[in-house]
């Protein structure tokens, strides 16, 4: 949001990494639960990469059926895995005191998908007007940006966890502009 601010550049030329390694992260812990490989695995954390981030279970899907009902016939804790999923960047770091290949290689694929016009469904920050900001959240990444933003059918739950999320991030834009210049956002 910052980049987009300061640069005026099109909404939809402005993207961030988002959650694209904090999916990965989730698609690994829900493998590892299943023993099977994590692309089998399909699904997407949203929001902010940070606190406020969390796993869509309404869009992860796994063995042709959605989690939920492959979690509650093997009764699998999917907060745990959420849990695992989230705390991944603090496991990396207090192991090797660094995340820099994790984010480097998602940085590295969301610029080879936008070099080569891929037109990729891929988790990252993108701006959505009915939340103000910038989220994480799928869309189809090509040459010219944002193509276009999917429309998931979220859970009651998740759709408010995405509004804490999108409120926490506008806030803290907010907060950072008016401390770098004296004024209100608006």
């Amino acid at each position: 949001m910052m980049y987009q601010h300061f640069t005026g550049f099109p909404k939809n030329r402005v993207i961030g990494t988002g959650t694209l390694l904090d999916s990965s992260r989730m698609r690994r812990a829900v493998s590892s639960e299943l023993g099977i490989d994590p692309r089998s695995v399909g699904g997407y954390n949203l929001g902010e990469h940070g606190n406020s981030q969390f796993t869509a279970w309404s869009t992860v899907r796994v063995l042709g059926q959605p989690i939920t009902k492959v979690a509650a016939e093997r009764n699998i804790d999917l907060a745990k895995l959420d849990e695992v999923a989230r705390a991944g960047g603090y496991t990396v770091f207090h192991g090797k005191r660094y995340t820099n290949y994790g984010i480097a290689s998602a940085a590295v694929r969301l610029a080879n998908i936008i070099i080569s016009d891929a037109r990729t469904e891929i988790p990252v920050s993108n701006f959505h007007e009915e939340y103000g900001t910038y989220l994480s959240y799928p869309a189809i990444v090509g040459r010219s940006g944002i193509i276009e933003q999917l429309k998931l059918d979220l859970t009651d739950d998740e759709k408010q966890k995405l509004q804490t999320s999108a409120d926490y991030i506008r806030t803290r834009f907010e907060d950072t502009v008016s401390s770098m210049t004296g004024s209100k956002v608006e």
